[in-house]
């Protein structure tokens, strides 16, 4: 057998830069793309956060305002759809505020224990996320605890005579 010669586009060649050069590009070029993800899943779950919040403040302005009032608590209630206990009150923002949430899912208000419940249409961790950016702004931080606890099926408000 004869060796066939290589030509010089076979043999192999050493990098034009040393390997640390490589690595460290890399792994930059890693963390900026990490940063970008985490940062898009931030500000999302913030832009989220702050149409829940109008809910749960139109909500309990709506309902302590009617207490105020009338001396006792509405009768449960769609928050969507708020009906005709509320005579005289100004409904518009808390509709408009239930209408532009970006966290599909029910609000009500439960009477016997002066909360506002949220459902969640797709229960999970995205909500859950969010739900606790709001707990962060409302009340202790705490999803477990507080006002405004975040549980895996329901987040509930609780609301008092303040």
């Amino acid at each position: 057998m004869s060796a066939e010669p290589l030509s010089p586009a076979a043999l192999p060649r050493p990098p034009a830069e040393p390997l640390w050069v490589v690595a460290v590009w890399r792994g930059l070029a890693g963390l900026a793309l990490g940063l970008v993800a985490a940062t898009v899943f931030v500000v999302l779950d913030h832009r989220k956060a702050d149409s829940v919040t109008a809910v749960c403040v139109q909500a309990r302005i709506l309902a302590i305002q009617f207490h105020a009032e009338k001396r006792a608590w509405p009768k449960d209630f769609d928050l969507a759809q708020p009906g005709d206990q509320f005579g005289g009150f100004k409904l518009a923002p808390l509709t408009a505020a239930v209408a532009k949430c970006e966290v599909p899912g029910a609000w009500a208000f439960v009477a016997a224990r002066q909360e506002v419940v949220f459902t969640p249409a797709a229960p999970g961790r995205s909500y859950e996320r969010v739900f606790g950016v709001v707990d962060r702004r409302m009340d202790d931080g705490d999803p477990a605890a507080g006002d405004l606890r975040v549980a895996s099926d329901r987040a509930v408000l609780r609301l008092s005579a303040e």
